[in-house]
């Protein structure tokens, strides 16, 4: 066994281990409290105006005050297709977004929102995509958030 500083080595560890354990424990405790809460949300996105465009929009919690939404739709050979979060519903929404997304391109966004998700939820909001870059009056598919 050999000696360190006069006391045999296996010591050392076992104050090393002994020591070190408690700091372990609480990182281990701070990773999953930091780890997201809840089960994804998918919802409907409908085609409007003869668009094509329909698919889904899946949200999920990232932390407290942020949530990622996903958008996967058939995009019916649209390109860049600009979306947002708007006040109201599908059908009595207010123009202007309350969070811009990033665009669906190839038919998926993915974005990360300074919302929590129980408020997206909460009712009252609609994700909308709009046709083109040049016809933002025009809406190719929405889903109410609900």
């Amino acid at each position: 066994m050999a000696v360190l500083g006069g006391v045999p080595q296996h010591r050392h560890m076992g104050r090393f281990f002994h020591g070190i354990a408690p700091c372990l424990v609480l990182i281990v405790l701070g990773a999953c409290a930091a780890a997201p809460s809840g089960t994804p949300v998918t919802l409907p996105l409908r085609e409007l105006n003869a668009s094509g465009v329909s698919g889904t929009v899946t949200l999920s919690a990232i932390d407290d005050g942020h949530t990622l939404v996903e958008v996967d739709v058939e995009a019916a050979g649209h390109l860049n297709m600009p979306a947002h979060i708007h006040p109201g519903t599908c059908a009595e929404l207010v123009p202007q977004p309350t969070y811009a997304l990033e665009s669906v391109i190839g038919g998926r966004s993915s974005t990360a929102v300074a919302a929590p998700l129980e408020e997206l939820l909460a009712g009252g909001q609609a994700l909308n995509i709009h046709l083109s870059n040049e016809e933002l009056d025009v809406y190719s598919a929405c889903g109410d958030l609900s």
